[in-house]
């Protein structure tokens, strides 16, 4: 079946935006917690962000271990956290807030303001990525629907060649079907060039951690592009379809 990469595209991505929307939740959550906690130190007045207290080793003050707690109940608890990632709260920080913030919350010993409000500005850049990759996945969803439309009207047409013999049909009739068949080649033509550009759309607008939407959502495939390889599947299928109209209308001549 043609079409049956872009039902599996289509639930791969419907996954993923349920994926993204959950660690949205949880990042705001987590903000939310983090905007609670109580800081243990006050940082100098022109301390940064990641003051010299904040990164003093030893035993980490209740506050920081509040943090932990918190990353560990909101977004290392949404249910495909194993299956995604897999990593520790360490490295998973690392990866959200930054090498700086992730050594100031989980080796330091004191929670400042100024580091309270970088975590808490981590957490809203993190909800901020999620919320553009729901956008991008939206318009995704948009695209490859589009393309099924596409594909599932041009093997409609098409079976109209075997409702009757094409041997049976007279010249005029051979000639408004060929017009009908070419008229479903163009229209799978536009469809790829649209899906081209929303490909190229989605290179621009992706962040670094997700640089090829094709390679990250349809990785599980046995295609890589499902909706352009829909295109040029019914393409070839027209394009098989004009040749025997060709033979037929030669010969009816």
């Amino acid at each position: 079946m043609i079409e049956t990469h872009l039902e599996e595209a289509t639930q791969l991505i419907r996954r993923e935006r349920r994926r993204s929307v959950d660690e949205r939740q949880a990042f705001r959550a987590f903000r939310s917690a983090v905007a609670d906690v109580r800081p243990t130190a006050t940082a100098g007045k022109t301390g940064g962000p990641l003051t010299t207290k904040s990164l003093t080793y030893g035993s980490a003050s209740p506050s920081l271990d509040t943090i932990r707690r918190e990353y560990e109940r909101t977004v290392m608890a949404v249910p495909h956290y194993e299956d995604e990632y897999g990593d520790t709260y360490t490295e998973s920080v690392t990866a959200e807030f930054g090498e700086d913030v992730a050594a100031a919350i989980t080796q330091g010993s004191t929670l400042t303001p100024n580091l309270r409000q970088a975590v808490v500005a981590g957490a809203t850049a993190a909800m901020e990525e999620r919320t553009e990759f729901v956008s991008l996945l939206d318009t995704e969803s948009d695209s490859v629907e589009a393309v099924r439309t596409t594909v599932h009207s041009a093997v409609e047409t098409l079976r109209a060649l075997d409702d009757e013999p094409l041997s049976k049909r007279s010249f005029e009739n051979l000639t408004r079907l060929r017009e009908s068949v070419v008229s479903v080649r163009d229209r799978l033509d536009e469809a790829a060039v649209r899906r081209q550009t929303t490909l190229r759309s989605h290179r621009r607008n992706l962040s670094n951690r997700v640089p090829d939407v094709t390679m990250y959502l349809y990785e599980p495939l046995a295609v890589e592009y499902p909706a352009l390889n829909a295109l040029a599947s019914a393409r070839e299928i027209v394009e098989a379809a004009l040749r025997r109209l060709d033979r037929q209308l030669i010969a009816a001549l």
